[in-house]
């Protein structure tokens, strides 16, 4: 890839350039001891029981339910590896891959400069930590690991308001602890005024209804426009590596609707050199090389689901 000005252009997906919006995936304060408690053992119930007792969406069932304390792959920072302490620590010590109370993995990629975060503080000292920089996401991150990463630094100007905890951010749980953050977007986000935009509905491949199911409806929306844009030239695994790193706008449109939920993934037309939008003939043949050092996917567009045997008892 190729940055100019601050804007993207992709070697692997010829035609196509995008404006970058620089931001941190990772950004949170520590928690406190009885919090910790909390993540592990809601996330422990979770991955133990949770095929039997939770109508979790069948297509992500070849993923970890969660990712409990480990000693594998821990870093402590400077606690001596294979001492007493470094053990204790690392069985139970909260893997930082999801977002929770404290911030943390949230991914949100309008969190750009500029930009205000206000987040709950459970030890003396906060603990502030951030990390994990992106050159630019769409969201969703749609391939797990598709923003472009790189590295870099921030600049953070901190304050405290004291009891701001308890006066603005109401538990959403049985505890004071049970809160989470809030954000003021920044000045910075690219302005686009024309998209297309693809919708989802929780209907899977198979057919099968799911009941007001957004994570499959915005995966339909996502498979949708994969589908879709191959049309004019691309190949499918160029168009899921450019919908997880380009500023691609998912929302959660209709979640009350009986039995469908709603989900769109709407897709600045800006950033092609050819126009994308429907018309009455189609571009003939591939329009770009596909090129040999994209990795392929395993879509084709007949998705094998995982079947979860607790939505079919």
């Amino acid at each position: 890839m190729v940055f100019r000005r601050n804007l993207c252009i992709l070697a692997q997906i010829p035609g196509v350039r995008f404006p970058g919006l620089t931001h941190p995936g990772l950004i949170g304060t520590a928690p406190c001891k009885e919090l910790l408690n909390i993540w592990n053992d809601r996330e422990r119930e979770v991955e133990e029981n949770g095929p039997q007792n939770l109508k979790l969406c069948e297509v992500l069932h070849s993923r970890p339910l969660a990712n409990l304390p480990s000693t594998k792959g821990c870093l402590l920072g400077k606690i001596q590896g294979g001492t007493p302490e470094w053990e204790r620590i690392a069985r139970e010590a909260a893997r930082t891959i999801p977002g929770r109370e404290n911030g943390g993995n949230c991914d949100i990629k309008n969190l750009s400069r500029g930009s205000k975060i206000y987040l709950p503080v459970f030890v003396e000292g906060a603990n502030l930590s951030t990390g994990d920089m992106h050159f630019s996401q769409g969201d969703g991150e749609i391939s797990f690991c598709g923003a472009i990463e790189m590295s870099g630094f921030l600049e953070l100007k901190c304050e405290i308001i004291r009891g701001g905890m308890k006066e603005y951010l109401t538990p959403m749980g049985p505890t004071p602890l049970h809160v989470n953050p809030i954000f003021e977007i920044g000045p910075v986000d690219p302005k686009f005024s024309e998209w297309l935009v693809f919708e989802g509905i929780s209907v899977d491949e198979s057919g099968r209804q799911h009941y007001l199911d957004a994570t499959v409806a915005f995966k339909r929306a996502v498979l949708n426009a994969i589908d879709y844009l191959p049309k004019f030239g691309y190949s499918k695994e160029q168009m899921y590596l450019l919908l997880s790193c380009c500023p691609c706008e998912g929302r959660i449109s209709g979640i009350v609707d009986s039995p469908n939920a709603v989900a769109t993934l709407a897709i600045p037309t800006s950033i092609f050199d050819q126009d994308i939008r429907p018309k009455n003939k189609i571009p003939v043949g591939p329009r770009l090389v596909r090129k040999p050092d994209v990795l392929k996917c395993t879509y084709d567009g007949n998705l094998p689901i995982t079947k979860n045997l607790s939505a079919t008892m």
